[in-house]
Parts: structure tokens; C-alpha cells; sequence
């Protein structure tokens, strides 16, 4: 018999040594590193909704006028604002920081190099060595992650990272600050990447002039690395073209006026397959003009007579019987800011707003909101869409930026200086 309460006691004592060792290597339930980690799968039980919708996860704060926000393929999260580029894990805890001026878009390639497009102050001697131009910019980042000592690996300015201007000339011809179209009024607003780590950089500005050698202000500009005599990567990159099938001036179905963001399909988490799909999202802002349709899909169809880009025209397909609300609905954004695409089996496309302060979820095929869950009585797609002018859990004050990574939607809340953080409330266990 005390044989046997020793062997308990020691089976006991062993059972509580091994506890606290596991309390000491991953933490307790009351640990604040456990908290921290668990942060993202945790909502304020006062905020969960009587009905289908997306419910706040707690924000990240002490940001200095967010503008965009990306889950990258090494699942850490890159924020841009006033001050840089920020690295956080996805607990929020930012690691590294970046300086740069003007830090507007962040993506990152599936060799976790981080593109970041922003301004540079640069000085052109050969034109006047007293004056320094503030020039729109893409900066070519690597390991912002940490897994090395951060190089800046190539800085791509407007004019010159326009292969359209291949003479001199025509790449100063406009560094003159005596005209309306002088290239500081440029901007670069966005930047996507592709699976073959080309990417797409979405461009605004005064000038455009159709049918000239030179490319339109308002144009989505491709890139492609540039390889040596063997076809190896060099690690930095060329203008190959630009999507001179959007029309600058007009609304359509197919125009890019103030293009203010540019999203395609691919997205985290890696994998090893793929879409090889060169299609993409934009989105058209500058509120002062009348612009029925402000997001965009892009088809790029590969045709005999090569590349063609075409409007997505099967978006204007409105199936009532299936909701109320769509992507194409006519005057539905007023100055769309920010594309995000969810490249899980839902297919998600999530829009930020800067006119309306709101958050859109659509589906791939037009439909705004998402599939009524198995039982529900409902017939019509669920519209979670949401927002507000304010501060509050679910309002935003000019959102610039959109992510999505794992069930989690990321929004850059510029003026609220946050990134808020959602998650479809049927997503909680």
C-alpha cells in the first residue's frame, strides 16, 4: 500500500515539474507573451454581433498616419506611414524600422524582397545642382524581414524608371517646376506583385496625352528583373511596359484616371503552385470627377497578336435573386484608396474607402457580402460591408490601405493613426 502512494506522489511531483517547465518555455494563460500571441484569435466579447458581420480584433496603435498594410509571404506584417516602413510579427509587436519619405504602398514578392513606393529627394546636376526634386519613387528592399543586414537593393525614380522615356531629353523635359505638369506633381500609389515576381506599379499625375511615345501619367507600369547573358536574376529591376489599354481621360470599363491602387490575384501564403493569372484590380479616385465605376477588374488575355487587356464585362451581370448590392453597382465609391484580393478558397475582394470612411467585401464574381451560412433561412448573399467617420471599433478617418492574411482583414486607418483589425465573427471557434 505506501508503496503505491509513493509511486503517486512521485508521478505527481514529476506531472508538476513538467506543468512549469512548459509554463516557462510557451507561457501560461496568464503570461502576457501568451496573450500577445493569442491576440489575433481573440474579440471583446461586448463586440460580437447579433448577426453575420465582421467583428473588431484588438487595434494596433502609435502609428504615425498609416497609409498601407501587407501580410507578407514570411507571414509578418509591413506597415508604411509618415515616419517609413514598420516590420511587426502578427501579434503587433514592430521589430524594425525603416525611414522613408513619403512611404505610401508595401508588398512583398515571393523572394521576400519588401517594394516600398515612396518620394526621394534627388539632385539632377546636369540640370541644376541647387535644386533637389522630391520624386516619386519604388524602393527595392532586402531582408526587412531580419534574416539579414537590410540593403537597399535599387531605387527606382520617376522619370527615369519609365522605359517610354528612353532618351534624355525626354526624361527632363518636364523637371522644370514652372509647369502644371511637372514630374513632382507624379505619384506612384501602388504596387502588386505577380507569381513570376514581376510586379505592377499603379501611377497618377497631370499629364496625359494619348497616343504618344511617351507613356500617360495614369498608367499601370510592369516590371520584370533584370538577367544576365545565362537568363540569372540580377536582383534589380526594368520597366518592360505599360498598360496603355486603360484610358487616362475617360470613364469605362477599362480607364485608370488617379489610379490610386493596383492589386492582382496573387497573395500569401506561399505556396507552390500559383496562379499564373497576369489579371488585375484598380481603383480610380480624384472625388472631383464624376466616375460611375471606380474599381476595376483588368482581364489580360493572352491572344495570337500577344497581350490584350480587357474589361471584366461580366461583372455587370446584377443577379438580384442572389443580393442586393455588387462590385459594378454605378457610384457606389467615392474615392477608393486601398485593393486587397484573399487568395484562399474564398476569393475575396476587399476595398477601403476614403470618401465613404468604409470597408467592401465582394466576392470574385461581382456579388457584395458573402454566402448565407448551411441552415440559415436566408437566400441572398450576406452583406458585411461596414463604416463610418469616426473612431470607433467599427469607423474609420480616411483609410488608405487593406490587407487580408488568414481570416483576418488588416485596414490602415491613416488619420485614427491604428491599423484595425477584423475577423468574420462565423470564423471564431
Amino acid at each position: 500500500m505506501m508503496n503505491r502512494y509513493v509511486t503517486t506522489a512521485i508521478k505527481i511531483l514529476i506531472c508538476a515539474v513538467f506543468i512549469a517547465g512548459c509554463s516557462d518555455l510557451l507561457g501560461t494563460k496568464k503570461d502576457g507573451i501568451t496573450d500577445e500571441i493569442f491576440e489575433e484569435g481573440r474579440q471583446d466579447p461586448t463586440l460580437i454581433l447579433d448577426e453575420i458581420g465582421y467583428a473588431a480584433l484588438p487595434f494596433w496603435d502609435d502609428f504615425n498616419q498609416p497609409t498601407d498594410v501587407f501580410v507578407g509571404y514570411d507571414e509578418l506584417v509591413y506597415v508604411t506611414d509618415a515616419s517609413g516602413l514598420h516590420v511587426l510579427d502578427r501579434a503587433g509587436r514592430v521589430y524594425d524600422s525603416i525611414e522613408l519619405n513619403g512611404a505610401v504602398s508595401v508588398v512583398q514578392d515571393r523572394l521576400l524582397n519588401i517594394y516600398v513606393a515612396a518620394r526621394k529627394d534627388t539632385v539632377i546636376t546636369a540640370i541644376d545642382s541647387d535644386i533637389t526634386w522630391n520624386l516619386p519613387a519604388v524602393y527595392k528592399i532586402k531582408n526587412a524581414n531580419g534574416a539579414g543586414s537590410i540593403e537597399i537593393l535599387q531605387t527606382m525614380v520617376q522619370p527615369f524608371m519609365d522605359a517610354s522615356r528612353a532618351t534624355t531629353s525626354s526624361q527632363r523635359f518636364r523637371l522644370d517646376r514652372s509647369r502644371d505638369d511637372n514630374e513632382e506633381l507624379v505619384e506612384i500609389t501602388g504596387v502588386s506583385v505577380l507569381a513570376n515576381n514581376d510586379i505592377y506599379v499603379s501611377r497618377r499625375g497631370p499629364r496625359n496625352q494619348e497616343n504618344q511615345a511617351i507613356a500617360t501619367d495614369n498608367t499601370v507600369l510592369i516590371f520584370t528583373e533584370n538577367t544576365d547573358a545565362s537568363g540569372n536574376g540580377l536582383g534589380t529591376m526594368r520597366n518592360t511596359s505599360q498598360v496603355r489599354a486603360l484610358s487616362p481621360n475617360v470613364p469605362s470599363l477599362r480607364s485608370g484616371i488617379a489610379l490610386s491602387d493596383v492589386s492582382t490575384f496573387v497573395a500569401p501564403p506561399q505556396r507552390e503552385n500559383m496562379t499564373s493569372d497576369l489579371s488585375f484590380l484598380v481603383s480610380q479616385g480624384d472625388e472631383s470627377r464624376s466616375i460611375p465605376l471606380r474599381v476595376l477588374w483588368i482581364d489580360a488575355v493572352l491572344t495570337t497578336d500577344g497581350l490584350e487587356y480587357r474589361p471584366k464585362s461580366t461583372l455587370l451581370a446584377r443577379d438580384t435573386s442572389r443580393a442586393e448590392s455588387f462590385l459594378y453597382d454605378q457610384f457606389k465609391f467615392k474615392n477608393p484608396t486601398g485593393l486587397a484580393f484573399s487568395a484562399d478558397q474564398r476569393a475575396h475582394i476587399f476595398v477601403v474607402d476614403a470618401g465613404t470612411d468604409s470597408l467592401y467585401l465582394f466576392q470574385s464574381n461581382g456579388v457584395e457580402g458573402i454566402d448565407p451560412p448551411p441552415g440559415s433561412t436566408t437566400t441572398k448573399a450576406i452583406n458585411v460591408s461596414f463604416g463610418g467617420t469616426g473612431n470607433g471599433v467599427r469607423e474609420f478617418d480616411d483609410p488608405q490601405g487593406v490587407a487580408y492574411f488568414r481570416n483576418v482583414v488588416y485596414v490602415a486607418d491613416k488619420n485614427n493613426n491604428r491599423i484595425s483589425r477584423f475577423k468574420l465573427n462565423i470564423d471564431f471557434e
